[in-house]
């Protein structure tokens, strides 16, 4: 098959049926762009379309109501592979002792499991799973795996492959009735989610070919977006809540601290200090819950009212720390509205139909399209008129497993991930989605436009300031061109909070903090990244593994994590040292790795933490060394006519409070804030010290 500029083949085609038999088809017909592949019982059409391929199946079998389809393709891809997986293991091996540990050391209480350890295995090797243990297994986050063809981990989204001298890029999606996954070998496995004799036409894979792999990457996300419904990042609207700085309340006081009377403490404390909050999320723990089990997670929302810790209800919340100077306040809850549902009394109070749960026998938002947007209509409603601005939305994967049995995968992330998006924006809210890394999920984001890219943050854990650094920015390279990546939120006297600021300035997404103790807030660390009116620094557009790392592993391999974006035609570079052994990293570093063309032969680069800086050519290195867990931020300005602007050097991103004009002869730069001003011009480096407002003349 032709496919993008190159060939690929489907070296083979099995139907699953529900008696548990199986069926090799073998290919019958050749239309154009689609492959008819026939056996005994059915037969299963591929469709080739740009860079798109589709399934649809007839059968006079009952199809599995999991796997219905394997496909195993043959692509031109050796060496190393990128692959993002769902597979839970990691989140189950590494991350839930941590999280028992760690969590409660956060809240001021005794941890309740023993200490992890701060430089754990990773990657896990990864179990054999069934459908069912996997589902068990919350698989709501993509970890960044390097693999061999034959060893990407099963229920991997995305790869990306060198071919020759070329780059693959392949993404699953969810569509029409089907869900793909990617599995070693370039195995694609179709899941369906309800037992049925068709399925119609689902376009489930994104491929693309490009000589660079950036472009291969937007590529394979474009191709998606043109038949799946989900729109690219620049094409939707930017969230209220990207460009100033905020705060949550999961860390600082989980779920049994959350009250009134915490919040407008830590609220007002952060602002006594001077820390310009712009906007807060109310998270988990603010519901009037019932437990129906003794799983942590199977609570079920009693009525629509919050807990008896907010005795002024949520608006008497909202109105107080607006009137401390919140602008914007957002709510937490699950797709599903909580872990565990809700009971009969909300639907009723909002006037709309659930669907009954069978394994809970509680309620969920019914799958049907029409009942789906009244219910979160209604939904919303309530939340508006609490006063809020924007919802979290939590556990959104598990439209995954509500529906086996009454929908089809397909269909029900469909009509779910729509009606959640109209009824918010009906009702004038945005969403931060979280645990969201899914098929079913992001194929359908038309609206939403910033999403958690990494399991939670865990507090003052070696290990997390390592991997979810890692996590983060390689889960990146996929989800930054379907939303702005948000890198969760961290304490600021955190041990290792400077590497968890570094990496979120240059995430190009949310940025917040969940400081329990507004005494112990690192005010000069957040001044650093944050303007007096609470506006962040941030980069241009979100931040990319530079090139020499896209099949390398800085936790495992001595080489230095990093991460480059730009400010208007300025880069910049952040470099971590996330190494598993502890050990010094020394590297010469090429521009040639950034992720971008270079347009100039010269440029004047300045180190933000240790203030070394010089003049390299396009084709020189620089030379740097870092410790472990220690960061640099590189600012790389283009020299022209002699001359170059660095920017202010009491931040991390030193050209973002900036306006800079130039003419032919002169560049003028108006100071957004007070500080220093770094500028190269006659050879030298030269600094100038000035106000807000200041116009200065290079």
């Amino acid at each position: 098959m032709r496919f993008d500029g190159f060939d690929f083949r489907v070296e083979s085609v099995d139907l699953l049926f529900a008696d548990g038999s199986r069926e090799s088809c073998v290919l019958s017909e050749v239309v154009g762009g689609r492959y008819v592949f026939k056996c005994v019982s059915g037969s299963l059409t591929i469709y080739v379309d740009g860079g798109l391929v589709g399934v649809e199946v007839s059968s006079v079998k009952l199809l599995n109501s999991q796997f219905f389809a394997e496909v195993m393709l043959g692509l031109p891809v050796g060496g190393r592979v990128l692959a993002l997986t769902l597979h839970p293991d990691p989140g189950r091996s590494i991350y839930s002792p941590a999280f028992r540990y760690y969590n409660p050391l956060a809240v001021d209480r005794e941890p309740a499991s023993p200490k992890p350890e701060d430089n754990p295995v990773y990657p896990p090797k990864f179990d054999v799973l069934t459908h069912e243990a996997f589902a068990k297994g919350f698989p709501c986050w993509t970890y960044p795996v390097i693999a061999s063809p034959e060893t990407i981990p099963s229920y991997t989204i995305f790869i990306l492959a060198k071919a020759n001298s070329s780059y693959i890029a392949m993404m699953a999606l969810s569509n029409g009735d089907a869900t793909a996954y990617i599995e070693p070998g370039f195995k694609i496995k179709l899941f369906l989610g309800r037992e049925r004799y068709s399925v119609r036409k689902s376009w489930v894979l994104s491929i693309s070919m490009s000589s660079d792999p950036y472009e291969a990457i937007k590529k394979c996300v474009e191709y998606a977006s043109k038949r799946s419904i989900f729109k690219m990042r620049i094409d939707k609207k930017t969230p209220i809540f990207i460009d100033r700085f905020g705060w949550c309340s999961w860390n600082a006081l989980l779920t049994e601290d959350l009250s009134h009377e915490n919040v407008v403490r830590i609220v007002k404390g952060l602002k006594d200090r001077g820390v310009p909050i712009n906007w807060i999320i109310i998270d988990d723990g603010w519901q009037n819950e019932a437990r129906k089990g003794e799983e942590w997670f199977i609570r079920v929302l009693k009525d629509l009212s919050a807990s008896n810790r907010f005795p002024k209800g949520l608006k008497g919340l909202v109105d107080e720390v607006k009137e401390i100077g919140v602008k914007h306040v957002g709510l937490w809850h699950t797709i599903n509205i909580h872990w565990g549902g809700f009971e009969e009394d909300v639907s009723r109070k909002l006037g709309v139909e659930g669907y009954r749960y069978p394994l809970t026998k509680t309620y969920v938002p019914p799958p049907q399209i029409e009942k789906a947007i009244e219910f979160y209509k209604e939904f919303y409603r309530w939340v508006k008129e609490n006063g809020f601005s924007f919802i979290k939305v939590d556990n959104q994967w598990v439209i995954h497993a509500l529906y086996w049995g009454e929908s089809t995968v397909g269909e029900a992330a469909r009509n779910i991930q729509i009606a959640l998006q109209v009824g918010a924006a009906v009702n004038g809210l945005e969403i931060l989605n979280c645990m969201s890394m899914a098929p079913e999920d992001y194929s359908n984001y038309f609206l939403s436009n910033a999403m958690r890219v990494s399991i939670d943050y865990i507090p003052f854990w070696k290990g997390d300031a390592k991997l979810h650094t890692i996590f983060s920015i390689y889960n990146s390279i996929l989800f930054s061109y379907i939303a702005y990546p948000d890198y969760d939120m961290w304490i600021s006297y955190d041990p290792y909070a400077k590497i968890h600021a570094v990496s979120r300035v240059f995430s190009g997404g949310p940025i917040y903090i969940t400081d329990r103790h507004p005494e112990k807030t690192d005010v000069e660390l957040i001044k650093r990244f944050v303007l007096e009116d609470g506006e962040i620094i941030r980069v241009d557009e979100p931040g990319l593994p530079t090139r020499d790392i896209l099949f390398r592993d800085p936790y495992n391999e001595k080489t230095l994590l990093k991460i480059a974006s730009r400010i208007r035609d300025i880069y910049l570079l952040a470099l971590f040292n996330v190494n598993k052994e502890e050990t010094e990293i020394s590297e010469d570093i090429s521009l040639n790795i950034l992720p971008y063309e270079l347009k100039h032969n010269r440029y004047a680069y300045y180190m933000v933490f240790s203030g070394r800086r010089g003049v390299i050519n396009r084709d020189e290195k620089i030379k740097i060394t870092l410790k472990e867990l220690e960061t640099e931020v590189i600012v790389i300005a283009p020299i022209e006519s002699g001359k170059a602007v660095i920017g202010l050097k009491e931040y991390i991103l030193p050209p973002y409070p900036l306006k800079v004009t130039k003419t032919k002869n002169r560049i003028y730069v108006e100071l957004r804030a007070p500080g220093t001003l770094i500028y190269y011009i006659d050879g030298e480096f030269r600094e100038i010290a000035s106000e807000k407002d200041h116009v200065i003349e290079i």
